[in-house]
């Protein structure tokens, strides 16, 4: 785990010191989606620290992790996001699509010939309001 800023990869950032909204969902992700390996920190500190303050950006990751799982906890426990998780059907993308192989996928006919493009179309997934309660719980104001 690190941060990262902009396009540029492999900057090995202190842990939520980059993109800070990404490090959220990485919490969030491995801490409810079953992950129960280590957590371990691939970071680089400034080459301008002295000793003390390795063992300071070590300590600030670890830190940082512990605060966005505090976060992701109040953001999966509030009832608001329970309701825009329903409205999203995320839990829908763990369904199979091809229960039955190829030759059901094949059989399945609302799959390419029935398939309605126009009702596609017109269901939401709902993320943004998914999104500002993340970064609402994120900034604090949750």
């Amino acid at each position: 785990l690190n941060g990262q800023s902009g396009i540029k990869y492999d900057q090995d950032l202190r842990f939520g010191a980059g993109d800070l909204r990404q490090a959220f969902w990485l919490v969030d992700l491995l801490e409810t989606g079953g992950y129960e390996g280590p957590r371990h920190f691939d970071f680089k500190p400034p080459r301008t620290e002295g000793y003390d303050g390795v063992w300071a950006s070590a300590a600030g990751c670890m830190r940082n992790y512990l605060i966005l799982k505090e976060r992701a906890a109040a953001f999966r426990a509030d009832p608001a996001v329970q309701e825009a998780l329903r409205a999203s059907r995320l839990d829908e993308l763990a369904l199979p699509t091809a229960e039955d192989g190829v030759a059901g996928l094949l059989a399945d006919r609302s799959a390419y010939e029935d398939f309605d493009v126009t009702a596609a179309a017109e269901r939401s997934m709902a993320f943004e309001a998914l999104d500002q309660l993340a970064l609402d719980h994120l900034l604090g104001v949750r």
